[in-house]
């Protein structure tokens, strides 16, 4: 299993990745733009940011132009196939310089338990530290157990609570936040 940034030829494999999952984990994790099955307008703006952002020079152009339409991610492959996917979706740029991006993590079904999404989180945490991201926050919904041991495991605390939705259902989420030095 190999861990590294995502390149124009792995946007296809993350989608294919995704609707794969099975309806349970894409209640857990749902971000809006991963996928085919709910193409938007919303969404075919996300993808030119994720492809914008997948080449590093362009990144670093638009992290100081605009900074909200940058997606650092990372995947985790098996040969040829994505079995993994992580993103921190910038947000804004605080007072100081640095960044607070909103983080995303999932991991094929087949593939859990086997310590990846301990490896994308420690190396989104390095990638994170490299692009002058200060403040990471995430939800997650209350009954994903392991997800939030692996976030209070890199040091992310519980901050608050929300609604999530998710085909017409509500759900209890946690908020959570981390800060780097």
């Amino acid at each position: 299993m190999k861990i590294k940034d995502v390149r124009i030829k792995d946007i296809h494999h993350i989608h294919r990745m995704y609707d794969s999952l099975s309806d349970e984990s894409k209640r857990f994790f749902h971000p809006g733009f991963l996928g085919y099955e709910n193409i938007s307008f919303w969404w075919l703006l996300s993808q030119v940011a994720l492809f914008l952002s997948s080449i590093k020079f362009l990144r670093k152009i638009l992290l100081h132009l605009l900074p909200h339409a940058v997606l650092l991610s990372l995947i985790v492959s098996d040969q040829n196939n994505v079995v993994g996917f992580a993103f921190l979706k910038i947000k804004r740029r605080l007072f100081n310089g640095h960044f607070s991006a909103e983080l995303g993590i999932v991991v094929d079904e087949v593939h859990r338990g086997k310590g990846l999404g301990c490896k994308l989180m420690e190396n989104l945490l390095k990638l994170a530290r490299q692009e002058n991201v200060h403040e990471i926050f995430l939800t997650v919904l209350s009954d994903n157990v392991k997800a939030i041991q692996l976030y209070e495991k890199h040091g992310f605390k519980k901050v608050g609570k929300t609604i999530d939705r998710w085909k017409g259902r509500t759900f209890q989420s946690v908020i959570m936040k981390r800060f780097l030095l």
